[in-house]
């Protein structure tokens, strides 16, 4: 069973360092946040879609055999979204 300890993860008596920690200690759950993503068309024109949410969550997702840390937010419209950390930034709030 993996235990989560300060940036590390031990998992079979090995430690794994995460990708993306030193993001984690900026961001708290219950923080309003946004990030860009880029969206294709059938043309495959790119243009750039800006989201606004609250996180619910921090957590590790193993990407292919490394770490990385993600937020849990919850879009404006109630859709749950998986973000990488480094691509998220805080909106401050009255």
């Amino acid at each position: 069973m993996p235990v989560r300890a300060n940036s590390t993860m031990m998992y079979n008596n090995r430690e794994y360092k995460l990708l993306g920690d030193p993001y984690r200690n900026k961001f708290a759950i219950g923080e309003y946040v946004e990030w860009r993503k880029i969206v294709r068309d059938s043309d495959y024109e790119e243009r750039v879609s800006l989201h606004q949410g609250l996180i619910t969550n921090l957590r590790s997702v193993d990407t292919g055999g490394r770490l990385v840390w993600y937020a849990v937010v919850m879009e404006n419209g109630g859709r749950i979204d998986l973000v990488l950390l480094s691509k998220i930034r805080k909106i401050e709030t009255n």
